[in-house]
């Protein structure tokens, strides 16, 4: 398996956000089953008025805040990393097609993708590819996209992702709960 299990993963759940800042990154959150519904409402609880959703990009100076709410909350976040030399659909379907993998060698329940319309139709082909790849007929997982505003589990990926991009401390912070895995 490309990804260390580190917490108990059957049943779980993964929240997957992408990053261009440097090399391609997608982050994949696993939340246990269990802990579905008091993490989302931890990180609805981080909203200030009015906000509809977290982005990292525009919480620089709440991120310390942030990054340690999601820390305490233990979840295990995946990060696939590709150079920034391959072209993005490459590195993408790289990714997707690993993250399948993964999410079935782990069994999950669910995975949630960030909504992003070009790609949509691609990434349904490149899960079913991946699951194929390790002896699956079909994901044994539901799979769909959302956008970030539908899911805030989504934002645990994103914050996730944006802190190991930026590097110094705020990848330290992240550090206990991530796995990189290059592809």
């Amino acid at each position: 398996m490309a990804a260390a299990a580190r917490r108990p993963t059957a049943g779980g759940h993964m929240y997957v956000d992408e990053s261009t800042a440097r090399d391609y990154l997608v982050m994949c959150a696993v939340i246990a089953g269990g802990d579905v519904t008091a993490t989302r409402a931890a990180m609805r609880g981080l909203l200030l008025p009015g906000q509809r959703s977290l982005h990292m990009k525009n919480e620089r100076n709440r991120a310390p805040r942030i990054l340690r709410t999601i820390v305490a909350m233990d979840p295990q976040v995946l990060i696939y990393r590709v150079d920034r030399e391959t072209a993005s659909m490459e590195a993408r379907r790289r990714c997707v097609q690993q993250l399948a993998q993964d999410a079935c060698r782990l069994r999950l329940a669910r995975v949630v993708l960030d909504t992003i319309d070009s790609v949509v139709d691609r990434d349904h082909s490149w899960i079913i590819s991946g699951a194929q790849q390790v002896g699956h007929r079909t994901p044994p997982f539901a799979y769909h996209h959302q956008r970030r505003y539908e899911e805030p589990l989504l934002w645990v990926a994103d914050a996730v992702g944006w802190a190991w991009a930026r590097g110094g401390e705020h990848r330290a912070t992240v550090e206990p709960i991530v796995d990189v895995i290059d592809l």
